[in-house]
């Protein structure tokens, strides 16, 4: 089926964005999808990095020093950031803080208002490395914001690009999968991209030759819920395939070379922030493009 997505809702603006770094090159190589969706929408982005205390047993004045010389070189490299190429003609604001990288982040989101967070991981443990995945699964599982993160797997063809023109949402159809999709809807009218809509039936239907055919019911119930919000003018596509979700994820973005891949999540809970296994800390951490992720509000 071809067809234009067109948002129920208005056009979202994506006034303030967040970008949190931990200086690391995985962060790095967020910057320059941070630079084209801010000057797309003519965003302003504050670009935060929260540093841990050393773990001093008593507050000597050794301690003292360390922890401002930490927060010195903090706001040292933030600053390098700012005047980074890809910051240039931005508005842009600093903010460097000490303490947990999750609340500290809640809280940035919560105070200054963020549309957009923008964040990468980097699938390796160590408590130096604040957007592991652990850390960034936390983050997109509780803020309030949509949650865009850059995983280790980039490719290279994200420095230069600044145009969105395939998007990939895979969907259950619950309502915690949906959550994302008012945004993904609005990119892809802005940007005129094409998008895929994608059910994956569970892996012990793979080998049923007949799976696809008889997950045509769901493929039209796809087409149900969200007709309403598309009309003619640009592509989507409605599939089923059948197999581990995440890995038929990643397959058919590679296959469609897609720019985004987009879903909804469900809010953290121990088994989900503690466990590596969840689809979406998969699609994460092996994926080539952004990926987009929002919870649905309580």
């Amino acid at each position: 089926m071809t067809a234009a997505v067109v948002p129920i809702l208005p056009a979202i603006q994506l006034k303030r964005i967040l970008y949190a770094t931990d200086f690391s090159e995985g962060a790095r190589a967020a910057l320059p999808v941070v630079s084209a969706i801010a000057r797309h929408y003519h965003s302003e982005v504050y670009v935060s990095h929260i540093w841990s205390p050393l773990p001093y047993p008593m507050v000597s004045p050794e301690a003292l020093a360390a922890i401002d010389e930490q927060e010195r070189a903090a706001g040292q490299k933030v600053a390098e950031i700012l005047r980074a190429t890809d910051m240039l003609g931005l508005s842009t604001k600093a903010i460097v803080r000490s303490g947990n990288p999750v609340e500290e982040l809640e809280e940035i989101v919560r105070e200054q208002a963020i549309d957009l967070a923008v964040l990468s991981t980097h699938g390796r443990v160590g408590f130096k490395h604040l957007m592991m995945g652990s850390v960034a699964e936390a983050i997109f599982r509780n803020v309030s914001c949509p949650v865009l993160t850059v995983g280790p797997h980039l490719s290279n063809r994200f420095q230069h690009t600044n145009e969105i023109r395939n998007i990939l949402f895979p969907t259950d159809l619950s309502e915690e999968s949906q959550a994302a999709f008012p945004y993904l809807a609005s990119l892809a009218h802005e940007y005129k991209a094409r998008l895929t809509f994608l059910y994956v039936l569970p892996p012990e239907t793979e080998s049923n030759p007949e799976a696809i055919a008889l997950g045509e019911p769901l493929r039209k119930e796809m087409m149900r819920i969200f007709s309403p919000q598309i009309s003619p003018g640009f592509e989507a596509e409605f599939l089923i395939d059948a197999g581990d979700a995440s890995e038929k994820i990643l397959a058919h973005a590679r296959e469609r070379n897609v720019d985004l891949i987009g879903f909804g999540v469900r809010k953290a809970a121990e088994i989900t922030t503690h466990f590596r296994n969840t689809v979406a800390y998969r699609v994460l951490l092996n994926a080539t493009c952004p990926v987009l992720t929002h919870r649905m509000h309580d």
